[in-house]
């Protein structure tokens, strides 16, 4: 099994941290649930009530998330799992950077766990590699410039794009559900209770964006939307469920 070991120079957190974590954490869950509230109408009215779903890159992306599923079940040896931490090592890097920190020690990648060695430590850098797709991003990028390389000599299928999202896509995605499984040091670092809500929102603000992009049927402003009408009337929805579980439980 593959497992990370996070180490930096000051990544522990005081018990008030801790303590303001885990309510930020709590307090996030109803946001976790309105997102995927969202999420599934998102899917429901505005991707498969179009033929969307039965394009051509529907049907490439459907193709490269099974391919990815298959590698995932059977074939996860020694290999994908240095792959897969090579692309969470990287990520922590990325986020390093991008938090204007800097590397102490060049990250150690293996097919048993890695880790990295920085000088700034926080949970973005900790938390990134669970919600941001490292491949997916790698392959946008290389896609964007092999086209403009070959763009007047050879166009490219745009279907081949989709595929290549549906297996990376998935990969990260299958990967953040098994290695939260087990004992992760960057969740444990921040805390259960706020990890895993970041996360789950995280993932569910960024798969939206993803379909709505790829999906000529939906719109950020509907998601927008839908979002604000489930958040607007989650209070009086939890209420009513309330109620009806009381009645059905106490026959009042």
């Amino acid at each position: 099994m593959a497992s990370e070991f996070w180490t930096g120079l000051s990544d522990v957190d005081s018990p008030l941290l801790k303590s303001c974590k885990r309510l930020i954490g709590i307090a996030l869950l109803p946001l976790c649930w309105i997102l995927f509230e969202t999420f599934v109408v998102l899917l429901r009215t505005d991707t498969f009530v179009g033929d969307y779903w039965r394009s051509r890159e529907s049907a490439f992306f459907g193709l490269g998330a099974l391919l990815a599923l298959t590698l995932f079940f059977l074939c996860r040896g020694r290999a994908l799992l240095w792959i897969y931490v090579a692309g969470h090592e990287l990520t922590h890097v990325i986020f390093v950077y991008l938090c204007r920190g800097r590397l102490v020690k060049s990250p150690h990648i293996s097919a048993s766990g890695g880790y990295i060695v920085a000088d700034r430590t926080n949970f973005l850098i900790s938390l990134s590699p669970y919600f941001f797709p490292f491949y997916s991003v790698v392959a946008i990028i290389a896609w964007m410039l092999v086209r403009w390389i070959i763009a007047d000599q050879q166009p490219l299928d745009p279907v081949w794009l989709y595929g290549i999202l549906g297996l990376t896509w998935t990969f990260h995605l299958a990967f953040t559900f098994w290695m939260l499984k087990h004992e992760q040091s960057d969740v444990t670092q921040n805390g259960r209770t706020f990890s895993f809500p970041v996360i789950a929102a995280a993932n569910l603000l960024i798969m939206s964006a993803m379909i709505i992009i790829a999906s000529p049927t939906a719109t950020f402003r509907n998601f927008f939307v839908s979002f604000w009408w489930n958040t607007q009337t989650f209070i009086s929805r939890i209420a009513e469920t309330t109620s009806e579980m009381h009645a059905w439980i106490f026959g009042v």
